[in-house]
């Protein structure tokens, strides 16, 4: 009985109960932060709650064992040979989780590394960073398209409609007296109206117009 009261001194000498729970405490917030980001970010078919959980348990796990290591030399070389048989063989479909995984990681590590200021500002400016470069970059791509005009005859598609002049021409073709050409461009939605009417006018047999974003919608 001694012994253990002894081991139980030893350990609580080492590591606070106070610094332990705000360690902790901090790793969980700031997590809930970052699953917060993930699902603002997400631009998949089918969001997971599984993953956001496992972000949370993952920066929650990576701060105990930083804590535990951290106090003991020994233990730390041990977690270190431990960790490194482990092999994880589940596919990550999308880039982006792997970066928002090792985020979580880096969380679960500077909370536990006790670095409190360092941690909420890196999460913080991390989080508003990538939502910045996110919704630019939406906002940016998100009336881009690409439309393959079909006629009989090769004409400039500058004849065809002023909405061509600030196309960019992908790639011209001729098959069997048919003239097809590919150009992006950013198209609103009276455009858009503008160029499905050409086959109507009899100026096109068709036009295709295909949108980059899926989310971007005709």
């Amino acid at each position: 009985m001694k012994q253990i009261s002894e081991l139980f001194a030893t350990e609580f000498s080492a590591i606070s109960v106070g610094h332990l729970l705000l360690c902790v405490g901090l790793s969980f917030v700031l997590s809930l932060y970052i699953v917060f980001v993930y699902r603002l970010v997400f631009t998949g078919v089918s969001f997971s709650k599984r993953f956001s959980l496992s972000l949370i348990v993952l920066s929650l796990v990576t701060s105990v064992v930083i804590l535990a290591i951290s106090s003991n030399v020994v233990l730390s070389l041990g977690m270190v040979g431990a960790l490194s048989i482990v092999r994880f063989r589940t596919a990550v479909k999308d880039i982006m989780d792997t970066v928002f995984m090792f985020w979580a990681i880096v969380n679960g590590i500077i909370c536990g590394a006790g670095f409190v200021l360092i941690s909420v500002i890196a999460c913080l400016a991390i989080g508003v960073l990538i939502l910045v470069v996110f919704y630019f970059g939406k906002i940016a791509q998100q009336n881009l398209y690409l439309v393959v005009v079909r006629s009989k005859e090769t004409v400039s598609l500058d004849a065809l409609s002023p909405i061509f002049r600030e196309a960019k021409i992908k790639s011209c073709s001729t098959s069997e007296g048919i003239y097809e050409s590919v150009s992006e461009m950013k198209l609103n939605r009276k455009q858009i109206d503008e160029l499905r009417a050409l086959p109507a006018s009899g100026k096109a047999l068709s036009v295709d117009i295909v949108a980059y974003n899926t989310k971007t919608g005709l």
